[in-house]
């Protein structure tokens, strides 16, 4: 008190007091809003600070499994890797790529992995597999008003004098492949383009993937109705998801896989591939 009554006489004194009341009545709102705004700053910060960075997906053009509309990509991939993800808390950013460079970027760990992959030799070199996410069913299309009806075999080398599609950089088996080079093959850019010259009957048979033939024809209205397949399939195609070996996902692939197969179990994944195919 002596300090104050020395040192600073004035504040003693009614105009000195009265002059600082005034300015702090003043400043008090904008000084409680500062000090409510720095708060919430400070109590923000550990929300975004501390969230870890989205994992980093790639995707191919592969309707209905991967397709772009309106500038987003969509498809039965994305819903199962927001089922996957979502509730483990993870965020996921999704970039569409040529499936060439998807799998490069995956091989450099640019990415962290790709959904729906066949697991293949050369791929494993870099990548690891979940459990399988989904079985699909490789079967021979034909038109539906084919004289004779539907083209079905007993042995693959029963398709041999029929003109077959393909669609071109595409693998059907090493069975299949084998035999179409003893057959008449045309080949097309995609599969979309095999079914409608499959309408003219310029080729006889066309060797598609059960899931993705589906969703073409819900997508093209113009081809509903149109085609038949036969009983038995070429090939089953078992679907992983890849994980870049480089990935920081790797130490939790057990906890994917058992997630996948919640969601197998619950039957979430198969009522997926209805909302795209029915």
């Amino acid at each position: 008190l002596t300090f104050f009554q020395k040192g600073c006489p004035r504040l003693l004194t009614g105009k000195k007091i009265s002059g600082t009341r005034r300015m702090l009545h003043r400043h008090t709102p904008i000084f409680l809003l500062s000090l409510i705004c720095a708060l919430i700053w400070l109590i923000s910060i550990p929300a975004w600070a501390g969230a870890p960075e989205p994992i980093r997906l790639g995707a191919f053009e592969y309707p209905p499994f991967y397709y772009e509309e309106a500038g987003e990509v969509r498809g039965i991939a994305v819903d199962i890797i927001d089922q996957l993800f979502t509730p483990m808390g993870i965020r996921t950013t999704i970039r569409m790529l040529p499936l060439k460079r998807a799998l490069g970027y995956a091989r450099e760990g640019r990415i962290d992995g790709i959904m729906i992959l066949i697991k293949t030799e050369e791929r494993s070199a870099y990548l690891h597999y979940t459990e399988p996410v989904l079985t699909v069913r490789g079967l021979i299309w034909s038109r539906a008003d084919r004289p004779g009806g539907p083209v079905h075999f007993e042995r693959l080398e029963d398709l041999r004098h029929y003109v077959m599609g393909a669609t071109l950089g595409y693998s059907y088996g090493q069975a299949l492949d084998e035999l179409m080079e003893t057959m008449i093959v045309n080949r097309a850019a995609s599969d979309y383009l095999n079914y409608k010259i499959l309408l003219t009957g310029r080729i006889d048979i066309f060797p598609g993937n059960e899931i993705v033939a589906k969703g073409l024809f819900k997508r093209h209205p113009e081809l509903r109705g149109k085609f038949h397949h036969s009983d038995r399939s070429f090939i089953e195609w078992v679907l992983h998801m890849g994980i870049s070996k480089r990935s920081s996902l790797v130490p939790l692939i057990p906890r994917i896989n058992t997630a996948l197969e919640e969601l197998k179990s619950s039957g979430k994944i198969l009522e997926t591939v209805r909302r795209f195919t029915e």
